[in-house]
């Protein structure tokens, strides 16, 4: 499999409708400082502690099918994201690989961000089972790694079951509190509500 930065359609003209303001909304507000104005409400979350690997799960349910999702938010992200979040997101550039296992993409944010970039590792992507894994690397201060491992599952409606579960890898002593993985979980998926809400408005995208 090879990924490489190509040319998509321009995205289609925004109505008023309630699915609209809903992407504008998110859009907006993805866009603010860290993204740190978002607010999300999951039936499912949990945070262990082990010696400095801290590790929080969470899920939700998304209306959209997991192969559309993984489509659009794993195997296009690079192309999908920047245009659906210009404000937040200025691009998303592969460095290293070819789309698969071992691929460095940087995601470059706006400025204003208090992070100008950051480099996420792909080490696992199957399109079979909807799952993949990647890690977040060349972090500073007190965090050595932060590794997402993410699956869609189909539900009897027709949509999907979103699981993700994130592990930080602290340096030294450091404590991390629930507080603390806030950004890092917020910015992740806010992307996810993002896209959701563009292939609710376009059924035709990634079907």
């Amino acid at each position: 499999m090879h990924f490489e930065k190509k040319r998509t359609p321009p995205l289609p003209p925004i109505n008023m409708s309630r699915s609209h303001l809903l992407y504008s909304k998110l859009t907006n507000l993805l866009s603010s400082t860290l993204f740190d104005h978002i607010v999300y409400n999951f039936p499912s979350s949990s945070l262990k502690t082990i010696m400095g690997v801290f590790t929080f799960t969470n899920e939700y349910i998304s209306p959209i099918p997991p192969a559309r999702l993984f489509k659009a938010l794993v195997l296009d992200s690079h192309n999908l994201i920047p245009k659906l979040m210009p404000q937040a997101v200025k691009s998303i550039d592969i460095i290293q690989g070819d789309g698969g296992a071992g691929t460095i993409k940087q995601i470059n944010f706006v400025e204003g961000n208090q992070l100008s970039s950051i480099k996420n590792r792909m080490d696992e992507l199957n399109e079979e089972t909807f799952t993949y894994k990647y890690t977040i690397i060349d972090l500073e201060e007190k965090f050595e790694s932060i590794v997402y491992e993410v699956k869609f599952e189909p539900t009897s409606e027709g949509g999907s079951k979103n699981k993700m579960t994130s592990t930080y890898y602290t340096m030294g002593d450091v404590e991390l509190k629930e507080e603390d993985t806030k950004v890092g979980k917020e910015r992740a998926l806010g992307m996810y509500k993002v896209a959701e809400a563009y292939l609710l408005q376009n059924p035709e995208a990634y079907a």
